[in-house]
């Protein structure tokens, strides 16, 4: 959590003492202080890769709704072209990918979907309004969570085999 209270005023902070020190010994503790402050802002905003998203998958659940293998709902992601498609479980959908992760945007902005009417429209109802939320992600083994601007699971998918 520490981390997070880092900022670039506190790092200008830490070179500035640095440079207001008094004695060697001062200046060689303020200057690692330092240094090791721009590594931890540095790891901070090192952007997550989507490359993790490359390849298919199977649409587990939406919310708290369980998705059944035979309704067909998936998503794939095309990395070298950076393209999102799949499928509701009854319409096709398109869209570009985004380069990285960014909180304030949606990572799929505008999909495109096709139009036809099914019998069951149930995980299509579900489906398209939850991926219009979902600003990020994560990858444990081979399952991935689609979450929220406050980081609640929209979506869970598994890798197809």
């Amino acid at each position: 959590m520490w981390v997070k209270s880092f900022s670039y005023s506190r790092i200008y902070y830490y070179f500035r003492v640095v440079y207001n020190s008094k004695t060697k010994e001062e200046m060689k503790k303020n200057l690692i202080l330092a240094v090791v402050a721009m590594i931890v802002m540095a790891a901070c905003n090192e952007k997550k890769t989507m490359d993790v998203l490359s390849g298919e998958w199977n649409v587990v659940a939406i919310g708290e709704m369980a998705v059944p293998d035979e309704a067909g709902a998936f998503m794939g992601f095309d990395m070298n072209e950076k393209v999102v498609y799949g499928s509701t479980g009854c319409n096709q959908l398109t869209g570009a990918m985004p380069e990285a992760v960014n909180a304030d945007v949606p990572l799929f902005g505008a999909l495109g979907c096709t139009r036809r009417m099914c019998p069951d429209m149930t995980v299509e109802d579900t489906m398209l309004p939850a991926l219009g939320g979902v600003v990020d992600f994560k990858v444990e083994g081979d399952k991935l969570y689609l979450l929220d601007a406050a980081g609640n699971v929209v979506m869970s998918l598994q890798k197809r085999k």
